[in-house]
C-alpha cells in the first residue's frame, strides 16, 4: 500500500527523470537547428530549394510571421480597425485573476480553480 511519503518521494523522480529527459530534448532542438541552418547556407550555396539524401528529402519552404516592433501602435490598430483576429483566443491569467480580485467578475469568463501539487526538494 503506498503511503503519502512513498508516493510523494515518486512523484519527486518522476519529475527528476522529466526534468533529464528535457534537458536531453533541448539539446537535440538546439542540434536541430544548427543542422537546419547549416543545410540552408549549403544548399543556397548550391542554388537549390529541394534535395534528397538516402534516407530522407529537404526542402527550404517560407511563411511569413508576424514581429511587433511598437505594440501600442499594434494595439491601437486592431482597436481602431476592430480587428481583433490579429490576437490569440487566450485571456491572461495574472490580468484576469488581477480583475477577479478587483472587480470580482469579467463578462463572459468564469474563473476555476486549478488545484495541484506544489513538490519541493528537501
Amino acid at each position: 500500500m503506498a503511503t503519502l511519503g512513498s508516493t510523494i518521494d515518486r512523484m519527486y523522480q518522476l519529475r527528476e527523470f522529466k526534468r533529464t529527459l528535457e534537458q536531453e530534448v533541448k539539446q537535440v532542438n538546439e542540434d536541430i537547428q544548427q543542422v537546419e541552418r547549416e543545410l540552408i547556407t549549403l544548399m543556397e550555396a548550391e542554388n537549390v530549394t529541394k534535395s534528397t539524401g538516402s534516407k530522407a528529402t529537404a526542402s527550404i519552404s517560407e511563411s511569413v510571421k508576424p514581429s511587433v516592433e511598437d505594440w501600442d501602435d499594434f494595439y491601437d490598430y486592431i482597436h481602431k480597425m476592430k480587428y481583433y483576429h490579429l490576437l490569440e483566443r487566450r485571456p491572461s491569467v495574472s490580468g484576469c485573476r488581477e480583475l477577479f480580485e478587483t472587480k470580482g467578475s469579467i463578462p463572459g469568463v468564469v474563473p476555476f480553480v486549478q488545484r495541484k501539487i506544489s513538490l519541493r526538494t528537501l
